[in-house]
């Protein structure tokens, strides 16, 4: 009986580390198969949606969108990339940091652009540099123009007995204040302040789409094109649905990097990193969250994950709470 019962056990034993040495092999297998797929030649997919702003908010905001177009630089397996554009525009700094990531990218490889509902403003300034667009023929784009709004509610504010008490350090601190009326001086540096940000607009423009500057000028009026109208007026080189786009760049890769037609050129959506997956959650929730369950103290995975929690709580939660008016490159009637 005792004989029986250690052979029961020994068999049991070597089923075990049979079936470890078996899942680890195939673990093994299966990372080594999908790091072929991963270094093999391939189009890549990146998706910009929403209002472009400086936080990252979703692994499709334009912070998320200009970081990975920065890692696609130097991602060799990565023989061109489409960038699918669904935005009203934004912030001039995160339009600006996204112009010059396609262009960059754009030297080392080809990125097409696929307009989708909207493109404009801030939308169009990051799709300008590409080297193709593609536009469907009601897709709205252009808005190439700069915006700064604020409201006065010294008014509404005399009327229920509130008044405002501010103590500043210089004349213009408070500029733009909804307390008061702007006033010419104020009013003079603030168009002064557009005039410049919006020569710059098109200046890159202009370079984007090899076009001359008093062409663009004369569209850049904050007017918007429907993209069959865009392309009349060279603002987009093609119409086209996404399928064409793709079918564009994958024909554009083959031609640069001399890949014949019989190795195939898959494409595939741009996957999210930890810290784009982490931004896109919380950035459902607004409320405070407390960290007693992380050590991080000790230098390990939870430690780091803490700190990236802390950290983006932290920043998360100073950027709702900003009242100062951002100098918008979006068209005005956008919710």
């Amino acid at each position: 009986m005792q004989l029986n019962r250690i052979i029961a056990l020994v068999l049991v034993a070597i089923c075990f580390v049979s079936a470890t040495f078996g899942i680890q092999r195939r673990q093994m297998d299966e990372s080594l198969n999908l790091k072929n797929v991963l270094d093999r030649d391939r189009l890549e997919l990146v998706s910009l949606d929403g209002p472009i702003t400086g936080g990252r908010a979703s692994a499709s905001g334009a912070m998320a969108v200009r970081d990975r177009l920065r890692e696609l630089i130097k991602d060799k397996s990565v023989k061109g990339v489409l960038l699918s554009i669904n935005s009203p525009g934004g912030t001039v700094g995160a339009s600006k940091e996204l112009y010059e990531a396609v262009k960059d990218l754009k030297e080392q490889k080809p990125v097409v652009v696929s307009m989708l509902d909207q493109a404009t403003s801030g939308g169009y300034y990051a799709a300008s540099p590409a080297t193709k667009i593609y536009a469907n023929a009601g897709t709205l784009t252009g808005s190439i123009g700069v915006i700064l709004s604020g409201f006065n509610a010294k008014e509404l504010l005399d009327k229920v007995g509130i008044q405002a008490q501010t103590i500043k350090t210089g004349p213009y601190k408070d500029i733009f204040s909804p307390f008061r009326e702007l006033g010419d001086p104020e009013r003079q540096i603030l168009q002064e302040l557009l005039q410049n940000t919006y020569q710059e607009f098109i200046s890159d423009v202009s370079k984007g789409r090899k076009l001359d500057l008093e062409v663009i000028r004369k569209l850049a009026d904050g007017r918007i094109y429907t993209g069959r109208q865009a392309k009349d007026n060279k603002l987009v080189d093609e119409l086209g649905t996404l399928d064409e786009a793709i079918a564009d760049l994958r024909a554009l890769a083959r031609t640069k990097f001399g890949i014949p037609d019989a190795i195939e050129l898959p494409i595939r959506r741009s996957p999210a990193s930890f810290d784009r997956v982490l931004d896109q959650l919380l950035s459902q929730s607004n409320v405070s969250i407390a960290l007693p369950f992380f050590d991080a103290g000790n230098g390990n995975i939870s430690g780091a994950i803490a700190d990236q929690l802390t950290s983006k709580l932290t920043s998360h939660q100073m950027q709702a709470g900003s009242y100062d008016p951002p100098i918008l490159l979006m068209p005005s009637w956008v919710n």
